[in-house]
């Protein structure tokens, strides 16, 4: 008995918080439906009201604040519209003006609205209206919009917003009947377009999570959607939703997921950046248990359905951007992809669930870490470069016989010039008694010698042509026999010079000697690399040119530059053809 009076109380005082405006059922201008609001002192329903435009009263009360931005205007008290009807001519415009209390519109027609730096200290609401267009520009709604079940003819557009919800009014229903939200649109009518730019979501830490505080826009159609330019610290959910025409969004930074399990869009239409929904942010979500699922948690995926849904969002972004040429962005979106199903193979295969994946897993690694799953040929050569180079530095400490260069040695260089301090002879004399003695040919003037005999009897351009060959041969030599004559200064040997002499022969011939190392070693980094070239390329020189343990090496080398090579001609190709 004492409930029933405390609820039969509780209605009474409802009943008595909520007053009927002074004008309901009355025609009013603009101006005056303005000030009424404002005058409100309690929480007020402004029923069966009609809006017309009045000059001069509305060009100045409500175009001359729209336009000149007059002082801030207080609405204190909470609003309600219902079954009201506005001027098929003209706009409302509002400007500036700070509602502290919640505002809602239903079952009112045409709305055309543009609020501009307008406040909203509690819920907008939107329900059940029929709508021409509706803009909001640089307002401040503090704690979330509702959009539910109206019909909109062109737009509905937010520009240079910033949406937040208020913790302190959980709870506090008194002109609404639905719990708070972030941002919350649901259209099962026609499409429109819906265009949000330069704005800012703000969603507490503790609230990300809760999807009762998504941005949503599910279970929608849109003829267009524009999201560009936003700072969105909270979720946004598009699931189950159908853009018929242009999704647009990009320059934005995603603080959180986004939601895209069988969201719909036009392929041809749908452009997308991609380095702001990349690093696996792409998200499905499971309603039943209220989880979300994404690349960064694959392991608890474990259903193939979720893993399925999960894997058409990136088709969906992937056939997107292929069908728009934009290789780059496809490419990007396919190895996030391929990661995402890598990691899934490996779940499968290491819990038991199916152990016949552990191929495709492993094929997967493979093309992963050489060519990016076949986006990135360039990879595989600039890993052959690195595995060129690791046995071109094996090949460079044990012996072969390949000299691509130098008739000589570095030792047989050093040599001659241990010879020339040790002997009475000069270094072109050496020289000269070397290169005799190591010469497969005859000499120039045994060959002259064989022309003059042979006059008359061997047709003339052997003579015409002996010399110029001989002579390029000469060419060749000049500059080591040059580099001789410079430093061929000490006719004494060694043991007979002086003391300055053999300071001045220490330190020149310690110069020369450095620089023949080096020189050499440089000569032999290159016959290295050619070597390992040689066998990486499978060229081959016919017999390998080295011995001992290296000599398996190379077979390995083949083996790899081949398994690489193969690898760079498959994604070489497959990026051809696309």
């Amino acid at each position: 008995m004492k409930l029933s009076r405390i609820i039969i109380a509780l209605l009474l005082f409802s009943s008595y918080l909520k007053a009927d405006s002074p004008i309901d059922g009355q025609t009013v201008t603009f101006t005056k439906f303005i000030n009424e609001m404002a005058a409100c002192t309690k929480y007020t329903t402004f029923e069966s009201v009609k809006i017309r435009y009045k000059m001069p009263d509305d060009k100045e009360g409500m175009d001359k604040r729209f336009s000149g931005g007059s002082s801030e205007l207080f609405v204190s008290a909470g609003i309600r519209l219902m079954n009201c009807e506005f001027d098929a001519d003209y706009w409302l415009v509002l400007r500036n003006i700070t509602f502290m209390d919640y505002f809602a519109i239903t079952n009112t027609s045409p709305i055309k609205a543009i609020f501009k730096e307008c406040t909203f200290k509690k819920t907008l609401r939107i329900f059940t209206n029929s709508i021409d267009f509706i803009d909001l520009d640089s307002c401040n709604l503090e704690h979330g919009f509702k959009f539910f079940r109206n019909t909109v003819k062109d737009r509905l557009t937010f520009k240079n917003c910033i949406f937040s919800v208020n913790p302190a009014l959980f709870g506090d229903t008194d002109a609404l009947d639905m719990e708070p939200r972030l941002f919350r649109l649901s259209n099962k009518q026609d499409g429109f377009d819906l265009i949000i730019q330069d704005s800012r979501f703000n969603l507490p830490d503790n609230l990300k999570k809760n999807p009762q505080f998504f941005i949503g826009l599910t279970e929608s159609d849109f003829k267009n959607l524009t999201f560009t330019g936003n700072i969105v610290n909270a979720s946004l959910d598009l699931s189950e939703s159908t853009i018929d025409n242009a999704f647009v969004t990009n320059e934005c930074i995603f603080n959180g997921n986004v939601i895209l399990d069988a969201f719909n869009i036009n392929p041809i239409n749908t452009r997308v950046q991609w380095s702001t929904v990349e690093n696996k942010r792409i998200t499905i979500f499971d309603h039943k248990n209220n989880i979300t699922y994404n690349g960064i948690n694959i392991d608890s995926i474990g259903n193939e359905v979720r893993f399925a849904n999960l894997i058409s969002c990136y088709a969906n972004f992937y056939n997107a951007f292929k069908s728009q040429g934009n290789r780059i962005a496809a490419n990007a979106c396919y190895v996030e992809w391929k990661d995402i199903e890598t990691s899934y193979l490996n779940r499968q295969y290491t819990s038991g669930k199916d152990r016949s994946v552990f191929f495709n897993y492993l094929m997967n690694v493979f093309l992963k870490t050489f060519c990016d799953y076949g986006t990135n040929p360039l990879k595989a050569i600039q890993i052959a470069f690195y595995v060129l180079l690791f046995f071109a530095g094996i090949y460079f400490f044990f012996p072969y016989s390949i000299l691509s260069f130098h008739k000589r040695t570095m030792f047989d260089q050093l040599k001659i010039y241990g010879r020339y301090l040790s002997s009475p002879k000069t270094l072109l004399e050496i020289e000269d008694s070397i290169v005799a003695k190591d010469a497969k040919t005859p000499t120039y003037n045994e060959y002259m010698s064989f022309v003059t005999e042979s006059k008359g009897k061997v047709p003339w351009y052997f003579n015409i042509f002996g010399k110029p060959l001989y002579f390029l041969e000469l060419i060749r030599s000049k500059p080591t026999k040059l580099f001789y004559k410079l430093i061929d200064i000490f006719p004494d040997e060694w043991e007979n010079m002086s003391q300055a002499k053999k300071i001045m022969a220490t330190v020149l011939y310690g110069a020369v000697f450095v620089f023949t190392v080096i020189w050499f070693l440089l000569i032999h980094i290159l016959d290295s690399i050619a070597l390992s070239l040689n066998v990486f390329s499978t060229l081959g020189f016919g017999q390998i040119p080295i011995k001992g343990i290296p000599r398996y090496l190379t077979i390995l080398e083949g083996f790899i530059g081949w398994f690489l090579l193969s690898i760079f001609s498959v994604s070489l190709i497959s990026q051809v053809i696309q």
